[in-house]
């Protein structure tokens, strides 16, 4: 870490100002019984992360700025570390603020700040020391007096897990000096063909730097003069949008922004030297490491960083409550795993978190006295405190609140948003971006929102559970008791789906491009999908035709990006191929492989009969013709009882003599005598592993011959017929014996 000293001049004490509120609603419902910057990040309420960056760059005082939640925030600072530590936090209720400009307009009138300051958002992660970006504002105040801020900004290549999927802004920088000459803001839906440079950048700079590998850290050091220019321009509400655009954009005011880049953001594949997640893009930092949760997709790709320790030293082992394991997985000395549980890579499990028997866990973390039950799969997904996953669940790419409840037998699709205290279930599928809260929606959908809402975390503008506002239907029965949606969340569920509506991503820089540039609520609808956890580009622009042709085509850049083009069904398969080759090249157990084919159905929404078909191709894919017999019987021994899975009775195992049958007429490249050979291998070995039973066989080849069973390989039929003449003399023994 750097080790630069953060004074700005020799007798000046160092301030912060920390944004405690996001003045949007892409957290909601996790965020409606605490501010968003106490929500656990890998186990950790994600303000320490921004104290410790701030403590360890010698800032003195830190003004956190907080209207949603206020005193639950003041209460969480008087009883941690930073009550006693040498830096001193104060926490500033502004109950009147509707957007960020409301909150520095408050902190200008405070006169809390008279000389330079840090100002970031409460949710920013970083292994930083910020002394070199305050040397290099002092020194750019130096040679340019009307310089205001300097803007952090990280290296950050095309298709990298932290851009904002949602944005493609365009940076032009003057070379040597790191001046921001002016930015480009569009929205990444509908795509842009070109973007703007404005004519008198052109004309003013021999050279410039034209910069679309950058993101915004969410962190900057200002003058004063930035707090006084959002006092005197009461239109000034959000950051970027509002106020770093009319700095570059007006004559008038004749004040300067520069920009300090961190270098060496690039992309590497997941199965690179050390990924940072189960899947995407690994970062690589060579210059320090600073990121803004500015939304739950932001939240997954930062929590595979700290986990894949791409924020080294900030690593989650740094806490004596976990130690590290091979294949990046954390524990707590009170976890108990089950004997035939499974806990893969790149996960963290709090204290006194248990998960049982045939259960996995992958590319996740799962907060203290959470508890998964057996046969269950929890994937890219983060359990907050005291969650509990039932039997034969799934959950797939979502955040969970405290104390939830999965039923059995439920799914939970990607990208949902569960809030505090709700249960799910059983038996019940939640699909994709649904949100379910405890409390019912603040707004009917349909309704727009505006910026001067207020901040949609603040808690007096929610009904309490029992209140009707916003849904007719949502009155208490005779009984007094509430009616909650249990048609869409189960027979016991608690709680209410909110309307997915476009709307909830206003007033926030992070989603500032679907209130500018999105007219259409579709659009809109697809940008704030792209906020969230689990999206892919895919989500963008699946569903419209208006949009840009090229949209899919340019974002092909590489194979994560090419995958987002298959269908469904292609990415089934895909997946299924991956499975199936990790199981032989690990050489899994059986119990495990068929718990990983069990988890995938599930992802995919795949019946009984699709499964089984798809799964005993790709097995029998695996063997090697010209190494027969011998190659057959070593995958079937293997993959006998992952098969047995999917057979529930004699018409299950006629149809799998049939797969059998069609894999060895249409997928074997091999003479006709070789595909015999396989074909009578292949029954008669599941047949004495006892898979398939000799009725069914027999069965299948009177079937076949009658024509009763399609089309069918006579070279094929003739081979099995020995085979079946054995199986009937077997049977009429037995039946002599018997009499």
């Amino acid at each position: 870490m750097d080790t630069g000293s953060a004074k700005v001049e020799e007798k000046e004490e160092l301030k912060a100002v920390v944004l405690a509120d996001s003045f949007d609603e892409l957290f909601q419902p996790l965020s409606l019984n605490k501010p968003r910057c106490l929500l656990p990040l890998c186990n950790v309420p994600m303000i320490e992360y921004t104290l410790e960056m701030l403590a360890q760059s010698g800032v003195v005082e830190a003004i956190v700025v907080c209207k949603a939640h206020a005193d639950k925030l003041a209460a969480y600072i008087k009883q941690s570390q930073w009550a006693r530590g040498q830096m001193k936090v104060v926490v500033r209720a502004v109950r009147q603020a509707t957007t960020l400009g409301d909150a520095l307009r408050a902190v200008d009138e405070s006169s809390a700040i008279m000389a330079d300051f840090v100002l970031c958002a409460g949710v920013v992660i970083s292994n930083m020391n910020l002394g070199r970006v305050v040397a290099a504002h002092v020194a750019n105040k130096k040679r340019d007096a009307s310089h205001v801020m300097t803007m952090l900004l990280q290296e950050a290549t095309a298709g990298h897990q932290r851009r904002d999927k949602c944005d493609e802004s365009v940076y032009f920088v003057e070379p040597g000096s790191g001046r921001l000459l002016a930015l480009n803001s569009h929205a990444a839906v509908p795509r842009a063909r070109a973007t703007v440079i404005p004519p008198d950048v052109i004309t003013a700079h021999a050279e410039i730097e034209v910069r679309a590998d950058l993101a915004d850290t969410g962190v900057a050091v200002c003058s004063p003069d930035v707090l006084a220019l959002f006092t005197e321009n009461f239109d000034y509400h959000l950051m970027r949008r509002d106020f770093i655009h009319g700095i570059l954009e007006s004559d008038i005011l004749g004040k300067t922004i520069y920009a300090h880049i961190l270098a060496g953001a690039s992309s590497l594949p997941a199965d690179g030297a050390a990924p940072a997640g189960g899947e995407g893009l690994a970062f690589v930092s060579h210059g320090g490491y600073a990121a803004g949760v500015t939304d739950t997709a932001a939240y997954d790709a930062i929590s595979r960083d700290l986990i894949g320790r791409w924020t080294y030293p900030l690593c989650p082992d740094n806490s004596a409550a976990y130690t590290y394991n091979r294949g990046a997985v954390y524990k707590a000395a009170s976890v108990r795993l089950d004997r035939a549980s499974r806990v893969e890579h790149h996960v963290i499990l709090g204290p006194h978190t248990h998960v049982a028997n045939q259960t996995c866990i992958a590319d996740s973390v799962l907060g203290a006295h959470c508890a998964v039950g057996e046969q269950s799969v929890v994937r890219g997904s983060y359990l907050f405190a005291g969650t509990r996953v039932g039997r034969n669940a799934a959950v797939d790419a979502s955040v969970l609140g405290e104390r939830v409840t999965i039923l059995d037998n439920v799914v939970i699709e990607r990208g949902c948003l569960i809030g505090d205290d709700v249960t799910v279930g059983p038996d019940v599928r939640i699909p994709a971006f649904t949100r379910i809260a405890r409390r019912r929606m603040r707004r009917a959908a349909g309704t727009p929102a505006s910026i001067h809402d207020g901040d949609s975390d603040d808690d007096a503008a929610w009904p309490e559970p029992g209140a009707a506002e916003g849904c007719a239907d949502a009155a208490p029965d005779a009984d007094g008791q509430e009616l909650f949606d249990r048609l869409a969340i189960g027979a016991e569920g608690v709680g209410y789906v909110w309307a997915d509506g476009a709307d909830a991503g206003h007033g926030s820089d992070a989603s500032s491009s679907a209130s500018d540039f999105a007219d259409d609520d579709d659009v809109a609808l697809r940008l704030r999908r792209l906020h969230t956890i689990g999206s892919t580009a895919r989500d963008a622009g699946a569903a419209d035709s208006d949009l840009d042709d090229d949209y899919l085509d340019d974002s092909a850049h590489d194979s994560d990006d090419a995958a987002e083009k298959l269908t469904p069904q292609e990415e089934f398969e895909r997946e299924l191929y991956l499975t199936v080759k990790r199981a032989c090249d690990e050489d899994l157990s059986p119990s495990k492989s068929a718990l990983e084919l069990k988890s995938l159905r599930m992802s995919y929404n795949q019946d009984q009969a699709e499964m089984r078909a798809a799964v005993v191709h790709e097995i029998l894919r695996t063997v090697d013709v010209a190494a027969l017999p011998d190659s057959a019987a070593r995958v079937l021994r293997k993959w006998a009882p992952v098969i047995d899975e999917y057979i529930s009775d004699g018409r299950d195992q006629l149809d799998l003599v049939g797969i059998l049958e069609r894999h060895c007429a249409l997928e074997v490249a091999a003479e006709d005598a070789v595909r015999a050979r396989l074909f009578v291998r292949l029954v008669y070995l599941l047949y004495q592993l006892d898979v398939i039973e000799d009725v069914a066989i027999i069965a299948w080849f009177n079937r076949a011959q009658k024509k009763l069973a399609g089309d069918v390989d006579p070279e094929l039929l003739r081979a099995l017929e020995p085979v079946v003449d054995g199986l009937d003399e077997s049977d009429d023994e037995s039946d002599d014996e018997s009499e």
